[in-house]
């Protein structure tokens, strides 16, 4: 709905692929909890921390570049008539 009326949310732009690369570090991330759950894995909060780390600078990156995008100022030029 977004990419119909706003630049900043079509496929070829930023934010989808950061969504990707954040995605990819949640997966990564989820199935290390996962084997710790199970006992597979100890959890190493070492572990954690670089886990979390690997997709961090994006997503801060992401969330800060998406507030902007969704902010009032920049809806009432999409979605104002």
């Amino acid at each position: 709905m977004l990419a119909k009326k706003m630049p900043a949310f079509r496929e070829e732009l930023a934010l989808l692929t950061q969504h990707k690369q954040i995605h990819q570090g949640l997966d990564h991330f989820q199935a290390y909890l996962a084997r710790c759950a199970t006992g597979e894995q100890e959890l190493r909060l070492t572990e954690v921390k670089d886990l979390m780390d690997a997709f961090g600078g994006v997503l801060w990156t992401h969330l800060s570049e998406e507030v902007e995008q969704l902010g009032a100022e920049n809806m009432r030029k999409y979605w104002s008539k």
